[in-house]
């Protein structure tokens, strides 16, 4: 009988190596993304541009919360959760669509809207767009506890004990709103986008709610001359708070800006000669005791010519600021902990080389970059929207926020076309970490807060032995990885996939937290019917994740409380997330669409200790005017 590491593997395998063979003509295109997004991110970094092109309810796992210049830093496929659908509609035939709206809803509850209204206006030279989008869950929780960790098993496993069937209530939502405008003139353009930003979550010992206003401002310049001095400026600014209700409320203001801009002049079509800046600060008001921010300074010298292209520069940042703040419990001190402490190691290459090998079919490149990080509050709800962060730092004197380093991440590949319908990307590589910021657990014994059963965090029936409770964790790492992208576009398939192996040495590290999976996969496949009947097959799959967890019980004081490390490692178990996607297009114009995830019922755990119920359903429609 095989092992279930065994079929999990063979899953993931098959995740990625089900497409189909030939796709979809892409032109290698070394044009030089104005908005430079940080790198440092574990196997995500650089992925190919391979755009999911699935028709309009057709769902992809993926959320974008990026409101800020660059784009949000961490993705993978063990991150992302299922109920965060990333709808994006298709273009139209004559592309004059000016309304457009998704509403869904399921069992458990997942509500799902999209809207989008382009009012048009006599002049072609502006244009406004008024959008929203809204993504929760809200039902039952499988209750996840800790087999095998008091009891002196070799792996003990966060996992969901199906013979007591424990789950416990909560929601998690995702909402995004606002109004975006351009205006263009012959040499330039300006563009704005003013909006609402909210998490909403609840588990069985707090209720937390995030809402933020964001503003973004944008000036560049758009010249197809030989020559000209190219400009593109852009600053943003986020408010947000966060209201934490457990023994008592916490109130957390955020005072986020930044500041994005490029200046530099352009010899030719061929060459230019550029100066990327870019400055963040964040601010907590009175929670926290000081500022955290980041400069840098990036030259570049660009060079597209003949079958090479070139980008050739050097980044030197510096981070500022820090924070010590100390907490206490109604009789217990707690050490204090700084935060925005780690500084990095100034200056960091920047570099990529391109051949075309075969000219409009295969390019080989080699990247080697790096960069500084802030970690600020709203990054991590972005990456993981739970409620328990604050309390964990707050109440045990956990790490929060700190600054991450990608010293070094080197990446070789090859990427192009086969024919004109299979496209792919081959790539691996090397990144060095100070301060990577990963998931961690905290075990806390109820000896701190006297004897009998308790419930933390997200409320684990949580006997007496023990009670959990989410945290981040920040360890100097390295990581090398090898990831495959593979696509097959034609008229009535279209076919994405991507394998991915990481390894890393956080095991062998003194600091507690979990490893991002070893091997994850994702797979699309969608057919359509004469343009009218849409059916797909999703998968996204994850090898099981390892790591030691944060251990706090009472000091050697009265009063006090120690916090350690685990002394056996502790698993997350993987899991293969199945769905099933269909459409039916009435018209040009509206469609009724149904989705089913996690087919096989497993105990998906993104985020550690928190699990959906199970197998889920979304029906909706789409309207198109």
């Amino acid at each position: 009988m095989m092992k279930p590491q065994h079929i999990l593997t063979a899953i993931i395998m098959a995740c990625a190596a089900g497409i189909s063979l030939t796709a979809y003509s892409q032109d290698v295109n070394p044009t030089v993304e104005v908005s430079r997004a940080y790198r440092a991110k574990h196997i995500a970094v650089d992925k190919p541009a391979m755009e999911m092109p699935v028709p309009d309810s057709v769902m992809r796992f993926d959320i974008d919360v990026d409101y800020t210049v660059r784009d949000s830093p961490y993705e993978g496929s063990y991150e992302f959760r299922p109920y965060m659908l990333d709808i994006r509609p298709e273009a139209s035939a004559d592309d004059s669509r000016r309304f457009f709206i998704r509403l869904g809803a399921g069992y458990p509850l997942h509500p799902t809207a999209d809207l989008s209204f382009s009012p048009d206006f006599r002049t072609k030279s502006f244009s406004l767009n008024v959008y929203g989008t809204h993504r929760s869950y809200a039902g039952r929780y499988r209750a996840v506890s800790s087999d095998g960790i008091s009891g002196g098993a070799a792996q003990p496993v966060l996992t969901w004990d199906r013979s007591s069937m424990k789950r416990y209530s909560g929601y998690d939502s995702y909402t995004r709103a606002g109004v975006s405008g351009r205006t263009d003139w012959k040499s330039g353009y300006f563009s704005f986008d003013l909006g609402y930003l909210g998490y909403a979550r609840k588990d069985t010992l707090m209720t937390g709610g995030f809402d933020a206003f964001k503003a973004g401002l944008r000036v560049a310049s758009r010249n197809s001359a030989d020559r000209y001095f190219l400009y593109d400026i852009a600053i943003s600014y986020l408010y947000g708070e966060d209201k934490v209700t457990a023994s008592g409320p916490a109130y957390m203001t955020e005072h986020d800006f930044s500041l994005y801009a490029r200046l530099g002049p352009v010899f030719s079509k061929e060459s230019m000669a550029v100066i990327d800046l870019e400055a963040e600060v964040s601010d907590y008001g009175s929670y926290f005791s000081a500022l955290s921010g980041r400069v840098s300074l990036t030259p570049h010298y660009m060079l597209d010519r003949g079958r090479w292209n070139l980008d050739l520069g050097a980044e030197i940042s510096v981070l500022l600021g820090n924070d010590m703040t100390e907490y206490a419990l109604p009789g217990r001190q707690i050490n204090p902990r700084q935060m925005h402490s780690s500084r990095g190691q100034y200056v960091y290459p920047d570099i990529e080389i391109g051949f075309d090998a075969v000219r409009n079919y295969l390019n080989v490149y080699l990247k080697a970059d790096g960069g500084d990080m802030i970690n600020r509050y709203s990054d991590l709800l972005a990456r993981d929207a739970r409620p328990g962060l604050l309390a964990s730092h707050s109440q045990y004197g956990l790490p929060l926020m700190d600054n991450t380093s990608e010293r070094l991440n080197a990446r070789l590949g090859l990427r192009g076309n086969i024919g004109s319908r299979f496209i792919y990307d081959l790539g691996g590589g090397y990144v060095m970490y100070k301060n990577y910021l990963a998931d961690a657990v905290v075990e806390i014994s109820p000896d701190i807060f006297g004897t009998g059963s308790f419930t933390v965090g997200s409320g684990l029936p949580l006997s007496v032995s023990s009670a959990l409770y989410p945290a981040v964790s920040y360890v100097d790492c390295n990581m090398w990885y090898v990831d495959f992208s593979i696509g097959w576009h034609s008229e009535n398939l279209t076919a994405d996939a991507r394998l991915a192996y990481l390894g890393t040495d956080m095991r062998n590290q003194t600091a507690a937290g979990f490893t991002p999976a070893p091997f994850s996969a994702d797979a699309d496949v969608v057919y359509n019917w004469k343009k009218r009947i849409y059916v797909g097959l999703h998968c996204n799959a994850s090898l099981a994740r390892h790591g030691y967890m944060y251990i706090v019980s009472p000091g050697t004081a009265n009063g006090d409380v120690t916090v350690g490390k685990s002394s056996d490692p502790v698993r997350i178990p993987g899991y293969a997330d199945l769905g099933l996607s269909a459409e039916y297009r009435f018209n040009r114009k509206a469609s009724f669409w149904l989705y089913g995830g996690n087919l096989l019922d497993m105990t998906i755990q993104r985020s550690p200790l928190y699990c959906e119920s199970g197998i889920y359903f979304i029906a909706g429609i789409t309207v198109s005017l």
